[in-house]
């Protein structure tokens, strides 16, 4: 279900289990409500970068269609749980 957001999802080279993943340009909207409504907002810098907190699991949601991923175990089952 979750592969009709995901453009792209690439491993990190820091050693925390980080991942970047690119959202496909037309469900950048409907993947913002769903984070937001999902985590913790525990940051907001300007307009473009919103960082929320699922468990240990950090992602910073950038407006350009980016998800940054730090501490997540399993990216796949992470991203099919806060995007069903």
């Amino acid at each position: 279900m979750y592969q009709k957001y995901i453009d792209s999802i690439v491993e990190s080279c820091k050693k925390d289990n980080s991942y970047v993943v690119m959202l496909k340009w037309g469900t950048i909207d409907e993947v913002y409500e769903k984070i937001s409504k999902k985590g913790k907002l525990i940051q907001k810098i300007g307009n473009m970068v919103e960082k929320f907190q699922f468990d240990k699991t950090s992602l910073s949601f950038y407006r350009t269609g980016k998800l940054m991923l730090s501490e997540v175990d399993h990216v796949e089952k992470f991203l099919a749980e806060i995007l069903e």
